[in-house]
């Protein structure tokens, strides 16, 4: 089972030199709705998953890590 690593994905919009704001633009997410999911404060849902992937260029198996066992 694989999960969402918000911070793998904040990583890479720093290391691309794109703003949050041009990755919100791009993408129709909003500013805030952005930053939450950054923080990991907010369930990235599968369409804005796939529009960040496309903005930024990069497989759709990029941000998934491995499920911790509970």
């Amino acid at each position: 089972l694989l999960v969402f690593d918000s911070n793998k994905m904040k990583e890479c919009i720093e290391t691309s030199g794109l703003k949050q704001k041009a990755i919100s633009e791009k993408t129709g997410i909003s500013e805030p709705a952005l930053s939450l999911i950054l923080q990991g404060k907010r369930k990235c849902e599968i369409g804005e998953y796939a529009t960040i992937c496309k903005v930024l260029d990069v497989g759709m198996d990029k941000f998934l890590k491995p499920r911790m066992p509970v």
